[in-house]
């Protein structure tokens, strides 16, 4: 997920994001004088949310526990802290939240100062192998042709293809560069699970609703699709003195893992 969202440090609760636009063209001035034109500006904030998940144990498992089974468990908790970011920028591809521009991410009228109507959702022609290809052909050519606000084609080519995990296999197969008869039976495992061929990153989304829907993304420039806020790290806590609470009433002890973003 960090390959499809830019990551920003927040200082308070709520982060206030203002972008001004793309300057205007080039124009020929040899017989008349330059104009100068404001740029169109778009504003939105991201609020930070407190994630939390935890676990309690009893004292006397704790003391009475010589195969250390517990401890990974205290463990994971750190694990789930970092695994819970991906999956709310995962689910946006499903709910399709409003853009900056209060338009959803994924929606068929869109137009952003100048620029002519940008449709990015389309509509595929099916999942097999050659039906994949014929639409990602599609799908390339048609962000090719996306304009920026000042009615200019921005030409950015697609790179990463998200997918839902009944689309991996097929969708490896369209990238394969032998077109036609496909002898690889299985996606090949890498050591961070992305699959990269032909130039293009397949990230599989587990999260996906829809089967049949894939996403073709641009993150080669300066920006990426989404953005991820940070206000508090994850951090490990716990309440593991007996001389608490929940240690002395209880005879329990309480483990966390706590971050704000």
């Amino acid at each position: 997920w960090r390959d499809l969202a830019m990551q920003f440090e927040s200082l308070t609760r709520t982060e206030r994001y203002t972008w001004f636009g793309t300057v205007p063209p080039m124009e020929d001035v040899t017989q008349q004088d330059l104009r100068l034109e404001g740029l169109f500006p778009f504003t939105f904030t991201i609020e930070n949310k407190l994630y939390k998940s935890g676990i309690e144990v009893e004292r006397s498992i704790l003391e009475d526990d010589r195969l250390a089974i517990v401890v990974p468990r205290v463990r994971q908790l750190g694990q789930e802290a970092a695994r819970h970011p991906g999956e709310l920028i995962f689910n946006l591809f499903t709910d399709n939240p409003n853009a900056f521009d209060a338009v959803a991410f994924f929606a068929d009228t869109r137009t952003i100062g100048r620029s002519a109507n940008i449709d990015n959702s389309l509509t595929g022609t099916g999942t097999t192998v050659a039906q994949l290809q014929t639409d990602l052909a599609s799908a390339r050519a048609a962000m090719r042709k996306f304009q920026d606000d000042q009615g200019r084609a921005m030409n950015n080519v697609g790179n990463v293809i998200v997918v839902p995990a009944e689309r991996e296999q097929p969708m490896y197969q369209a990238l394969n560069a032998n077109q036609g008869t496909i002898t690889q039976p299985v996606v090949p495992a890498t050591a961070d699970g992305v699959t990269r061929q032909v130039g293009y990153m397949i990230i599989v989304n587990p999260f996906l609703s829809d089967v049949n829907n894939w996403f073709l993304l641009h993150t080669r420039g300066v920006l990426k699709p989404f953005i991820y806020q940070t206000r508090t790290p994850p951090a490990l806590e716990g309440i593991t003195s007996p001389n608490t609470e929940s240690g002395v009433i209880r005879d329990r002890f309480v483990y966390s893992a706590r971050a704000r973003y």
